[in-house]
């Protein structure tokens, strides 16, 4: 294939895969005490981290309180390329070591003796897949990042007796995508595959609004339902790509490459981040024991198609099936107060990955994910310390041999979330 070909087809792939590295990845873990349950926490809901997962939470919630802190998230990834795939037989990758720690603020003012008016700040979606180097992989993906933040007001109302909540918030999302990889040539004077560029897509802030629901249910002292509904969005990126040249120590070939070289250019396309319902059932008919299962559903099946287009090459823009699915996550968590001063807290998630086996790749290796996790709180006075370990196993995924990025092998994935919130009654 000639070097022009071959870049343009290798630039078209970067231009699909900076959307579709977002699907099926979200970040659930918004409050240490949720996550120490399992993120089991529709139907509890009963610190300021309820506007993330049951805004109707926040009313039965009678003093004013601050809480805030953040989840540090170490992953580990390891590829195996595919025996019976010609490229990748034989090769290995893993990603580089990074710490993320996605921050989450909480503030919640009682009104009066039925209203509960508060805001929050969280990030709800996020990816970085960065492989070490040497990574056979490169041209498909070397480094992909996407951040979000959202800053949600929020506002509940429960009646006289306690037993009926419900909560509504506004959520403005903020968000950027950046991409890395290289670019492929073959040498015609050797007959190997060279590098022979590196494209580097970059987005401004992309933003959409949305809002979330809930409703809180106590039909009676031992018993809660809890129900959320957080409103799909999509966010509109514009970005620029930029090609840099590698010399290939041959005149002749870098003259071809660089003539033929697309420029840079702007490109424009969405994120379709889904909506997140949930459903949970609490009891506290065991004493000194709160348990929750909770089900949730993230409507990943609107991510149909991808439309990418390219401002100076018009003729690269294109509209490509993605055939997302909607996933479901099953979480079971409990809470056990030991005395009045410390708790501890276990959960357990399984998490269905929304993925289509074609679609897996170095931008997103995602499969189904089973977690555990343990945590403990301590309260004193106005304090209050909650503590977590999260334990997130990602079960072996292959690509069977279909990958759409005709990149074949299998991925192992695990993470270790260590969650940590302060907070203050006055």
């Amino acid at each position: 294939m000639r070097p022009t070909c071959r870049l343009l087809v290798l630039v078209l792939c970067l231009a699909i895969s900076s959307t579709a590295f977002a699907a099926g990845f979200s970040i659930f873990e918004q409050g240490a005490k949720a996550t120490a349950m399992g993120g089991a926490f529709a139907a509890t809901a009963d610190d300021p981290s309820a506007i993330f997962y049951n805004v109707a939470g926040i009313a039965q919630q009678r003093k004013m309180t601050v809480l805030a802190g953040g989840t540090v998230i170490n992953f580990a990834n390891e590829f195996q390329g595919d025996p019976n795939d010609n490229f990748t037989s034989g090769s290995t990758g893993r990603y580089k070591r990074h710490t993320f720690i996605p921050p989450n603020v909480y503030a919640i003012m009682p009104i009066g003796n039925n209203l509960t008016v508060g805001v929050g700040a969280f990030a709800a979606f996020g990816l970085r897949t960065n492989w070490e180097d040497p990574w056979i992989g490169r041209f498909v993906s070397r480094d992909a990042d996407l951040r979000t933040k959202s800053i949600e007001p929020a506002i509940a109302w429960q009646s006289t007796d306690g037993r009926i909540a419900v909560g509504a918030g506004y959520e403005y999302r903020e968000s950027t995508v950046v991409l890395n990889r290289n670019s492929a040539a073959l040498n015609p004077f050797t007959g190997r595959i060279i590098d022979a560029a590196n494209a580097y897509l970059r987005s401004s802030k992309g933003h959409d609004n949305g809002y979330n629901v809930g409703v809180l249910f106590k039909p009676n002292q031992a018993w809660r339902i809890g129900a959320s509904y957080r409103s799909e969005q999509t966010i509109d990126y514009k970005g620029t790509a930029k090609f840099t040249q590698f010399p290939s120590g041959n005149a002749q070939l870098d003259a071809v490459i660089k003539s033929q070289l697309p420029p840079d250019q702007k490109i424009t396309t969405s994120i379709n981040f889904p909506a997140i319902a949930i459903l949970g059932i609490a009891t506290t008919a065991i004493p000194n024991w709160d348990v929750e299962f909770d089900i949730s559903q993230m409507t990943w099946s609107r991510f149909k198609t991808l439309n990418i287009i390219f401002e100076t090459t018009p003729a690269a823009n294109l509209t490509r099936p993605q055939n997302w699915e909607d996933s479901e996550a099953y979480r079971l968590g409990a809470n056990h107060r030991i005395n009045e001063m410390w708790d501890v807290r276990l959960g357990a998630v399984y998490d269905k990955n929304p993925q289509p086996t074609e679609g897996v790749g170095p931008l997103l290796p995602d499969s189904d994910r089973e977690g555990v996790s343990f945590g403990v709180g301590y309260h004193q006075g106005p304090f209050t310390v909650d503590l977590t370990d999260f334990i997130l196993h990602f079960k072996k995924r292959s690509t069977q041999g279909i990958s759409s990025d005709r990149f074949n092998g299998t991925y192992k994935t695990d993470a270790n979330l260590i969650g940590i919130n302060l907070g203050y009654r006055f």
